[in-house]
């Protein structure tokens, strides 16, 4: 009796040692593609989509490139003098027409209350396809380089 379910066990072997290979290969699978889906986003290469809070300043064509500045969530630098009240509503991307559009829109609060009231002509919200990662916690300002599109943006990071 005990022979007959040992040779019952022995034919199983094969069918379960597939089942084993089988999920093992699944996993492998699984773990690369995570591995590569991790790296590429962090290359920039899965865009994600938002409707972010821009300041423009100028004219931008449809077609045209700026460099523009993004706020993180990372605290400001020391020496910064906006009250927090004010920081929550600081618009996200800084698009001017130069390549300091951050420090070009901070110069507008100088001497001010940092009331929006003269520069708020100057916010949209946009949907904005980003190539790079949003959440950067090693930098407080990331610059990247956006495309105008007739209703979004298209950015790409640059550090």
């Amino acid at each position: 009796m005990l022979t007959r379910d040992l040779w019952e066990l022995l034919r199983l072997l094969p069918k379960l040692a597939l089942v084993c290979a089988a999920f093992a290969a699944f996993l492998a699978v699984f773990w690369v593609s995570a591995l590569l889906y991790m790296s590429a986003n962090q290359e920039g290469y899965i865009p994600h989509s938002h409707d972010t809070p821009v300041w423009i300043q100028g004219d931008w064509l449809v077609g045209e490139y700026r460099e523009c500045n993004m706020l993180t969530t990372t605290p400001v630098v020391e020496g910064e003098h906006y009250s927090s009240e004010a920081l929550a509503h600081l618009p996200r991307l800084f698009c001017n027409s130069s390549t300091d559009g951050y420090w070009k829109y901070a110069s507008a609060f100088e001497g001010t209350d940092t009331s929006w009231a003269a520069v708020s002509k100057d916010f949209h919200i946009l949907p904005v396809k980003y190539f790079g990662r949003l959440d950067r916690p090693d930098k407080w300002l990331v610059s990247w380089r956006c495309q105008r599109n007739s209703d979004s943006l298209t950015c790409k990071a640059l550090n």
